[in-house]
């Protein structure tokens, strides 16, 4: 090679390596500017506020709504566009670096001239101080590679699924559970295909008791039908067989409140009812623990708390929004099931006896881990999702309900999100279906195997999935919603998906099935109602002034909608429009979802834990 051509290639290679360190410079000052605008919650900024408070003045006034909903999607979508551009800048970053290193290198070893020794040459190993330099260059690269990393996890975390909101679960969380669904018939207006038998139709005992004692007898699918086992009932729908609910309370007079009793710990977990009992938990970084309420009377019949052994051995950090006791217990009829922030799992008897206790570790969950539990026969789910998608940490168990020991597991190469599992039996077949960016799948309930998948879904995942007529309805605020049909195999992102849309997006309340309605509540007051079988426009939408957490729920033709502020509405969905039917006051904060069971509504505020009704007395 001639010198004028070495001359050539060395002055490229010069050049290429300040052009790109040069953009690497121009890329990291756009970065950091974009970090530096960066709204935490894009609706607390005062634009938006003052216009809020407004509509709270003048709350019939139409133009300031359209207003409002204007602002709201100008922010939303310039949240998401910066995020965007954080993700692509970061690879923009590397990549430049990349570049104008291995530039420089090329171009230094093109220049290097032979040595031209000398009497006073110092004769050491000149490849030894090569590789010393080498090894400090690499070293010195992957450190700035580590920093540009912390810097792009701490920038681009997102916040909208929880203050939004949850969050969930969970906000993107909010609380959410799999189902403890029976094999009976689907719940009014629910249009559920059949859910998995979990417990069957034919009455079963539990062939493992960890104490070696007689078996006991399981419950009849129409039981848990009856009852509320899990979060959003046995369906995992939010739809009650009862259709004769209350429809107005008033928290601070007392008014339809047959009683309230103050929860010991604070918890995001929303109540479950089998038979005569209610059961919540609460928690906070120094304790776990599981209540035992009388469902008629309100009293606190026993406690149990966690083991001191088993609190985490490292300080874990929550969210306000999410806290140590987000998800919502469960039961088979026979054992009530908990989990926690911090990993722990544990089995309780009906008495309050400890069965079991198990530790999957603290969760690598950017809010704390809120995804509830889901019971199906004689196997518990759970969907212990964490980490970023390349951690490969996320996985779904099926425990033993009797011992806690693993039946089967499996892995899911997915980020952390709140979503709960859903167990739905289609034509014969029985799937848990979870949700977790970017991935709906479906897993055949016996052995975890891989059944079908689906592209639906974007960042922080916090609402739960629902299925109704053969569909199943996965839902977040970005990218929207989908309708997946129900039967396929393999990936079904371009043969299975009915229909999508992004108008009015939860990202923290699941949907609801309102007949051959589709209901989705948006965190910052927009209820949204498209044809579940068709999607296309939403039939209509209705604003509500405030911020919502907590995932509708269906009595009846009655559906209700619980703010975080406390404030309640009963509302009927038509096609036509959103019929208001009461509006009520629960007396203090909420985020959590309603229970029904026998004419009666128990939800959990922030302090206590209420029961809706009407006595004999009509009060």
């Amino acid at each position: 090679m001639n010198e004028a051509t070495l001359r050539a290639r060395y002055a490229t290679f010069v050049w290429s390596s300040v052009i790109a360190a040069v953009f690497s410079a121009v890329v990291a000052a756009a970065l950091a500017t974009n970090f530096a605008r960066r709204v935490p919650d894009p609706l607390t900024t005062p634009s938006y506020l003052e216009l809020k408070e407004q509509l709270r003045t003048q709350p019939d006034d139409e133009p300031l709504k359209q207003r409002i909903r204007q602002l709201d999607l100008a922010l939303r979508d310039d949240y998401f566009r910066r995020r965007q551009f954080a993700i692509f800048g970061t690879w923009l970053l590397v990549g430049g670096i990349v570049l104008a290193v291995a530039a420089a290198k090329a171009a230094a070893i093109l220049h290097r001239r032979l040595p031209q020794p000398s009497a006073n040459d110092d004769w050491g190993d000149p490849e030894a101080r090569h590789a010393q330099h080498a090894l400090w260059s690499v070293a010195g690269f992957a450190a700035l590679l580590a920093v540009l990393a912390v810097a792009a996890g701490l920038g681009f975390h997102s916040v909208l699924t929880k203050d939004l909101p949850s969050a969930s679960v969970a906000r993107k969380s909010e609380p959410s559970s799999g189902s403890p669904a029976a094999a009976a018939p689907a719940a009014p207006g629910s249009g559920v295909s059949k859910p998995s038998p979990q417990p069957t139709d034919v009455v079963a005992s539990d062939p493992q008791q960890p104490d070696g004692s007689s078996p006991v007898t399981q419950p009849a699918a129409e039981e848990f039908q009856r009852n509320w086992p899990r979060f959003r009932g046995a369906l995992g729908n939010g739809i009650s067989v009862d259709a004769s609910m209350p429809t107005a309370w008033d928290g601070p007079s007392g008014k339809g409140v047959l009683w309230k009793s103050p929860v010991p710990l604070p918890g995001n977990s929303s109540p479950i009812v089998w038979r005569d009992a209610v059961y919540l938990t609460g928690a906070d970084e120094n304790q776990r623990e599981l209540y035992c309420f009388d469902a008629s009377q309100g009293t606190l019949r026993w406690k149990w708390t966690m083991p001191a052994g088993e609190a985490a051995p490292e300080p874990l950090e929550v969210t306000e929004d999410t806290g140590f006791a987000a998800p919502t217990p469960a039961t088979d009829g026979i054992r009530m099931f908990v989990s926690f922030a911090t990993g722990d799992l544990a089995a309780v008897d009906l008495s309050g006896k400890q069965v079991w206790l198990r530790s999957l570790g603290v969760p690598k969950n950017s809010y704390g881990h809120a995804a509830s539990l889901a019971v199906t026969g004689q196997l518990l789910l759970v969907q212990f999702d964490q980490g970023a998608r390349n951690d490969k940490l996320s996985k779904l168990l099926a425990l033993s309900t009797a011992s806690g020991e693993t039946v089967w597991e499996v892995a899911r190469e997915v980020p952390n999100s709140w979503s709960t599992p859903l167990v739905v039996e289609h034509e014969g077949q029985s799937v848990v279906i979870t949700c977790g960016d970017p991935w709906v799948i479906a897993y055949n309930v016996t052995d975890g195997k891989e059944v079908w998948r689906s592209k639906s879904l974007r960042q922080d995942i916090g609402p739960s999935p629902v299925a109704a007529n053969g569909l199943v309805f996965a839902a977040n605020e970005f990218p929207g919603v989908s309708a997946i049909r129900l039967g396929g195999q393999g990936d079904v992102t371009a043969t299975h998906v009915a229909w999508t849309a992004d108008s009015g997006a939860p990202d923290t309340c699941s949907p609801l099935v309102v007949n051959d309605l589709l209901v989705l509540q948006a965190s910052f007051g927009t209820l949204t109602c498209y044809s579940a079988a068709e999607g296309g426009d939403p039939l209509w939408e209705e604003e509500f002034d405030d911020n919502f957490r907590s995932s509708p729920g269906l009595a009846g033709e009655n559906v209700y909608l619980f703010a975080e502020s406390g404030k309640a509405w009963v509302v009927k969905a038509t096609r036509e429009k959103c019929e208001h039917v009461a509006e009520n006051d629960l007396g203090e904060e909420c985020v959590t979802s309603p229970a029904f069971v026998a004419g009666r509504l128990y939800i959990r505020g922030k302090e206590h834990l209420f029961c809706l009704g009407t006595d004999v007395a009509g009060k």
